[in-house]
């Protein structure tokens, strides 16, 4: 699996993003409310979810297909 060092706010619905080794699906991206903030909603590959807050700017691991 390729990844590459990517900023927030250039994730979509649907990317494939790794965190701290684990590979994670975007299920839902939105700017946080009443902050520059983007939150990302994340399915793990056992089912479980998790919701990442950051900073557009912040980067983070994405993973092709």
């Amino acid at each position: 699996m390729d990844v590459s060092k990517t900023k927030l706010k250039a994730i979509k619905h649907g990317d494939n993003v790794k965190i701290r080794g684990e590979v994670f699906r975007v299920s839902a991206v939105q700017p946080a409310e009443g902050s520059p903030n983007i939150t990302l909603e994340l399915q793990g590959h056992d089912g479980g979810s998790v919701t990442l807050i950051g900073l557009p700017k912040a980067r983070v691991e994405l993973a092709a297909n």
